[in-house]
């Protein structure tokens, strides 16, 4: 079969390329080497705001006098908060994102790993998609930085962190952006000891300076602490527990 359009990629816009290219009556396939719902939903998105919405419940329990109720401390089951946000994912996947969904709307899913093989032809294992038009929608991955000792040490990423059985009870957060900063807070509130390394002189630096600060010291009232001008020079396992070593002499265990 001759495809109007292949699209490389079934996570977020790949998927709404899709419907929308179905819509219109083309003829549509889309090659998906993993699971249909890519980083939104198993890595990014959908974890992250589960994560975050147990969070902030957690944190109004601590500041519900702020709203004339009684605060209390929240006792927090980590191993089930990481089982909601699977329940989640899964619940999106069987629903939302189920391949039967697609199919329903004449999309073909094919799933491997695909090779262009011309302007005009996917190649899919064994089989050649030829289409007239291709769109990549491949999506990204994390950034890994070069520290000497981090991959021997062993390190989580937003590929393998909502996967966890036994969540950590203490974190060293390499990167002081948007997500580092979400994720530090959303421990942090969830009774994780969260070191925040930033190499720059501020938070979200591609934000407002003020907003920055403002955020700052939000973060560092409810207990994230951060260091700014660190930068990872070593990483080491001591004693089973993992010490980022900073360039200026500094020690962060996790």
């Amino acid at each position: 079969m001759r495809y109007d359009l292949v699209i490389v990629g079934m996570g977020s816009g790949g998927i709404v390329a899709a419907e929308f290219a179905a819509s219109l009556g083309v003829r549509v396939a889309v090659v998906e080497r993993s699971r249909v719902g890519g980083d939104c939903l198993w890595t990014g998105c959908v974890p992250s705001k589960a994560l975050l919405a147990s969070a902030k419940v957690a944190q109004h329990m601590r500041t519900a006098d702020r709203y004339g109720l009684t605060a209390v401390e929240p006792e927090v089951d980590l191993a089930a908060v990481w089982r909601r946000i699977r329940a989640i994912q899964q619940q999106i996947a069987t629903t939302d994102d189920d391949p039967a969904r697609y199919q329903a709307m004449g999309i073909e899913l094919v799933f491997g790993s695909a090779r262009l093989a011309g302007p005009n032809a996917v190649v899919v294992g064994e089989r050649v998609l030829e289409t007239r038009r291709v769109l990549l929608c491949t999506g990204s991955r994390p950034a890994v930085p070069p520290v000497p000792g981090l991959e021997q040490a062993g390190f989580l990423t937003s590929e393998n962190f909502f996967e966890l059985e036994n969540p950590p009870r203490s974190v060293v957060i390499m990167g002081g952006g948007p997500i580092g900063v979400e994720m530090a807070q959303a421990m942090n509130r969830l009774g994780i000891r969260v070191a925040l390394l930033q190499r720059g002189d501020r938070l979200v630096p591609r934000d407002e300076p003020e907003l920055a600060e403002l955020l700052a010291g939000v973060l560092r009232r409810e207990g994230v602490d951060i260091h700014f001008g660190t930068v990872a020079s070593r990483v080491t396992v001591e004693g089973g527990r993992k010490v980022v070593q900073g360039a200026d002499g500094e020690r962060f265990e996790a």
